[in-house]
């Protein structure tokens, strides 16, 4: 039994969320996690960042031995580990055995971002190709915020146990799905040593161009992380929001963030006119979340709406570029733009969980502008190389 159009998107889609969901399901329930585990919000909040961590590494690595063994091979093995992991996490007491699981939790969902952006390329073209990595972009942004209002539905009805047992499913249902995917794909496979089919990595990243034009598209990536990891603490021990109430507050953040993306959208403005739109709104974020986000949570809410949107905005059309830019290295070509995504989801939360809890929110504006700093640098740059990325400019 094969795939048909329509279960292979669906597959797609699925394996695109699963970094949200093992991320950002249990948000909510992070301030009942630290009396349950006896620990603190920084030790907690290591289970976020390290995750992000091993995830970008293994990301790094799964598209290359992806190229070369095959995505069905590559999404089995890792469903597997994925599934086993989060069952594990169910049944711990301890914070580090936790954490540990997280870290292996976080190596096989790796197979599975991986697998949806190279599944894109090999088995689409043309405009159902920039639909398709439209659509993922989007759900890469929306999926932190939305996760947590799923993880509080679950939370408040079975604990925040069930949080990993829902991520299970569904990578047991992707593991399901990963059997019937054509063992021929792709088609023209890498050749040579494990060793030699990673070191096609660097084929990519040497391409200075699609380098920096990358960073610019990511980097706001940082500062959404960076406000999801300390989100739950400054909504529910700040403002004194309930855990409903908290998820329904990120709810309403991602409504306002697509709106406006839309917005943007509908203007219909060149490339480079997005390029300039995502800095003006990751500028206006990082003013609002400095002096208007301590005045209370709706405040706070409102703060991140621009940084959100031009995320959306800047992958919506800057991943649709950056995978046409490259022929071949599919998986390669995934790993870079992957590994880059949850390299800076690190950075981000990191930086924003280990500032003291009643600066959370300066945290946050800290990350922003050093996200504008680096995208104006960046630019900058690539506007004096002429801009050396396909369909960029024109």
């Amino acid at each position: 039994m094969r795939l048909g159009t329509v279960p292979l998107m669906i597959l797609i889609l699925l394996l695109s969320i699963f970094g949200p969901l093992s991320t950002d399901m249990y948000l909510s329930g992070l301030p009942q996690m630290v009396c349950d585990f006896n620990t603190d919000e920084a030790t907690m909040n290591m289970s976020l960042y390290m995750f992000m961590l091993i995830l970008s590494f293994s990301i790094l690595l799964m598209g290359p031995i992806s190229d070369k063994y095959g995505r069905r091979k590559i999404l089995i093995a890792t469903m597997a580990i994925y599934v086993s992991s989060n069952f594990a996490c169910c049944f711990v007491d301890n914070i580090w055995l936790f954490i540990v699981l997280r870290m292996i939790q976080a190596f096989g969902g790796a197979g599975a971002m991986v697998t949806a952006f190279a599944l894109i390329k090999d088995c689409f073209d043309g405009s159902e190709r920039t639909r398709i990595l439209s659509i993922t972009a989007t759900l890469g942004i929306l999926g932190p915020m939305l996760s947590p209002v799923i993880g509080t539905v679950l939370i408040n009805a079975y604990g925040w146990p069930s949080t990993f047992v829902a991520p299970a499913v569904v990578g047991l249902t992707c593991l399901v799905m990963g059997v019937m995917l054509p063992a021929y794909l792709p088609e023209e496979r890498l050749t040579g040593t494990v060793i030699q089919s990673i070191s096609r990595l660097g084929v990519v990243v040497k391409d200075k161009g699609f380098t920096m034009f990358m960073l610019m598209i990511c980097i706001f990536t940082m500062a959404q992380l960076a406000y999801i990891a300390v989100s739950s603490y400054i909504y529910q021990e700040e403002f004194g929001l309930t855990g409903t109430q908290y998820s329904l507050a990120l709810c309403g953040a991602c409504i306002l963030a697509l709106i406006l993306s839309n917005i943007v959208r509908r203007l219909g403005l060149s490339n480079l006119g997005i390029v300039m739109v995502v800095l003006i709104l990751g500028l206006l974020s990082t003013v609002m979340m400095t002096f208007v986000a301590p005045l209370g949570w709706f405040w706070f809410m409102l703060s991140i709406v621009p940084s959100c949107s031009n995320t959306i905005t800047a992958r919506s059309f800057g991943y649709v570029l950056l995978m046409n830019h490259h022929d071949g290295d599919n998986g390669s070509v995934s790993s870079v733009l992957n590994f880059t995504t949850f390299i800076l989801a690190f950075i981000g939360m990191v930086i924003a969980s280990n500032f003291p809890p009643d600066l959370f929110i300066y945290a946050i504006a800290t990350v922003l502008l050093i996200c504008c700093i680096i995208y104006v640098v960046f630019w900058h740059l690539l506007k004096r190389d002429g801009y050396p990325i396909r369909g960029l400019v024109g």
